[in-house]
């Protein structure tokens, strides 16, 4: 099972690999793997992004109605 990574941890994470690309000092092979991880990486990212995207639009939304209700706006 993989374990889930927190955001800043990804992003510390996808920062050292492209580093790593950028040195340009790995291998031929290495590099096409650490590219193959750094594009998976920025995946995971943006789906955690998107995810709290999700999260706030529902808070956002859900506290609008709330104060439309109490007749605040």
């Amino acid at each position: 099972m993989k374990k889930k990574i927190s955001f800043e941890d990804g992003m510390q994470e996808l920062e050292a690999l492209v580093q790593a690309l950028e040195a340009g000092q790995l291998p031929l092979e290495e590099s096409f793997k650490t590219y193959e991880k750094a594009v998976k990486l920025k995946a995971e990212l943006s789906a955690l992004l998107d995810e709290g995207d999700k999260r706030i639009r529902v808070l956002t939304e859900n506290g609008e109605r709330e104060l439309a209700k109490e007749g605040v706006e």
